[in-house]
């Protein structure tokens, strides 16, 4: 459900016209809100919760929900092992526990998606508009490529490495298996028939950006991530001794174990300290474990995930690194880190007392309160940094040094043939990236169309709060192995069963308006939806329907001198609650012009 609001103004540098700006509200449930590339949540939990319990039957539905998932997500089975941002939102979260949303897709992907993927025939387009240059592989360059496929453009990926799929490969196999990225990136491309130039490295004399638009490439997205480790400092200076023998960065630490480059036993009996509080160092930690590491997290921030500084990492993967035997440091920087013969002997690490003040991340640290910490090995995770030298070369950064682009639009500021997305602009989540491929898509689509790059983009999107009821049903357990056997690099949580998986699907609130959904008549179970209108001569205005609906919807207003209800559209569900309750027969079910009437209030805008 929409809604249109004015919600500022800009200025064309080069016409020097100043337009209105119109976002576009958009209700929705908080767990579309949350996802970066909204999914149909809602629409989706309803049609798994209506599969046939009869694993003979279910496999057609399950390929229907996946293909539906499939158009708006390609990355939808990678997002049921690594991506559970929307269930941060769930509005079940603080009631009965938020909804396994990100298992509910895993089912899809084993039960038979992954599978069917490799059948699913190449999409039917002709590609007939302009060539197109996407430089990096990762989610984002592979989302602007899937996006730009679709209509009709002929797309070439420049990957500088020999593999797709960017830092999701640095993902442990224990979260993320190798088999599902590897099979879902190679369907991507084989389904949209994306060109990929595989070690061509973009940025160098014979690849440069103007090279490409020489070669006939009408628009380039750029989507090159954050390639190098940064480095640890202190006080605003680099920490001495990251050069020492023991001493490794985590992004590259990680990228050996991709490769299978580390022997199983390398870190057995070896004292391995971690430095890094989110979520790739505790991938690095547990990873070092399984290699038979002990291991030590230390992290400049709190224990408590509440407060301002607390530590950022999942709840999940802190609770995971407890289990299997990780000792956690809170509240902890590195002050030096001391050396012999050439080899990493200690840390010294005084007390963090805050991580962020008014300006940012700005850590302060009381050096009087200081411990001292041995190891074998210490490995560095404190995030990473895009290719400087590389945007500098390529007349990307602007006279402050800082990255040249327009944060709605992703075009280049210096070069407006150029679009920039992902960690190369923002470091963010997997579906963060994807995003903006998809937006950066949009943006070159109208680029080379000579559209507007604004209008119409702007979105505003509202949550639903959840509907009432007297009990909520608890969340499933999550089941992982035992941490004692699960030393290994095999998946250690357990995907859902089709009957849990319809279980969890029934658990859903559906807290949207039934129009973003469309579930039961998208199967036939309605012909269309219904709406609920009020006889105001009848209506006495009771407020007996007030309290019959449990979505806020029906309402009392004064007209005309007389209170009467009213059925707000915005959050009708049509379940009729308020027409069995009203005792005046005021209200009354009627066939669905609520499309019809948003336009009607968009015209009168």
């Amino acid at each position: 459900m929409r809604e249109t609001e004015h919600i500022g103004m800009w200025k064309s540098e080069s016409t020097g016209v100043a337009h209105v700006e119109e976002a576009v509200k958009q209700f929705l449930p908080p767990c579309e809100v949350k996802c970066p590339v909204k999914e149909d949540i809602q629409r989706t939990n309803v049609l798994i919760s209506l599969l046939p319990e009869d694993p003979n039957l279910v496999r057609g539905g399950v390929i229907q929900i996946g293909d539906y998932l499939y158009e708006k997500n390609p990355f939808f089975n990678i997002c049921g092992y690594i991506c559970g941002l929307c269930e941060l939102e769930c509005n079940y979260k603080i009631k009965g526990g938020a909804i396994r949303r990100r298992l509910l897709k895993r089912f899809l992907s084993d039960f038979a998606y992954t599978d069917y993927l490799s059948q699913k025939e190449e999409f039917d387009i002709v590609k007939d508009k302009e060539n197109v240059a996407v430089v990096g592989g990762g989610p984002g360059g592979l989302m602007c490529a899937y996006t730009l496929s679709k209509k009709g453009y002929r797309v070439t990926i420049f990957e500088a490495s020999n593999r797709l799929g960017g830092a999701l490969w640095l993902i442990p196999d224990y979260r993320l298996p190798k088999e599902i990225l590897k099979t879902t990136i190679d369907n991507l491309v084989r389904i949209t028939g994306i060109d990929v130039k595989y070690e061509a490295r973009v940025g160098e004399e014979r690849l440069t950006f103007e090279r490409l638009k020489k070669d006939g490439y009408k628009a380039v997205f750029l989507a090159k991530g954050t390639p190098s480790p940064r480095v640890l400092t202190f006080d605003g200076e680099m920490v001495e001794g990251q050069d020492l023998s023991g001493v490794i960065y985590g992004q590259n630490f990680l990228y050996e174990v991709s490769r299978g480059d580390i022997e199983p036993d390398y870190l057995k009996e070896r004292r391995v300290i971690v430095i890094g509080g989110g979520n790739v160092a505790f991938d690095v930690a547990r990873s070092a474990r399984r290699l038979g590491g002990e291991v030590t997290i230390v992290c400049l921030e709190a224990e408590d995930k509440t407060s301002r500084d607390g530590i950022p990492a999942d709840d999940e993967e802190i609770r995971g690194a407890w289990e299997e035997g990780i000792r956690i440091i809170y509240s902890r920087g590195v002050g030096e880190i001391v050396g012999e013969g050439g080899r990493f002997e200690k840390l010294s690490c005084p007390r963090c007392t805050s991580v962020f003040d008014e300006e940012g991340f700005n850590p302060q640290f009381d050096c009087s309160d200081c411990t001292d910490l041995a190891g074998d090995v210490l490995i560095i995770t404190v995030g990473q940094i895009p290719d400087r030298a590389f945007l500098q070369r390529e007349g990307l950064l602007d006279e402050r040094g800082r990255l040249a682009v327009d944060p709605f639009t992703l075009q280049s500021l210096t070069k407006d043939w150029v679009f920039i997305g992902g960690d190369v602009r923002k470091i963010g989540f997997m579906v963060d990236a994807m995003h903006e491929g998809a937006f950066a898509a949009e943006s070159i689509e109208r680029y080379l169309r000579g559209l507007d790059m604004r209008e119409g983009r702007k979105k505003d999107y509202e949550g639903y709060d959840a509907p009432i009821r007297k009990t909520y049903k608890p969340e499933p357990d999550a089941i992982w192995i035992p941490p004692e056997k699960r030393m290994h690099f095999q998946v250690f949580e357990k995907g859902f069963t089709l009957k849990e998986a319809i279980e969890e699907a029934k658990r859903c609130l559906h807290c949207g308006p039934c129009i973003s959904c469309k579930a039961c008549v998208s199967i036939g179970f309605e012909k269309s939806l219904y709406a609920v209108e009020v006889d105001k001569e009848k209506c006495s205005g009771c407020g007996i329907c007030t309290y019959a609906c449990n979505y806020g919807s029906a309402q009392l207003i004064d007209l005309e001198g007389k209170r009467i209800s009213t059925t707000d559209m915005f959050k009708c569900k049509s379940c009729g609650m308020c027409v069995v309750a009203c005792p005046s027969n005021a209200r009354r079910m009627v066939e669905d012009r609520t499309e019809e009437r948003i336009e009607e209030v968009y015209a009168a805008l």
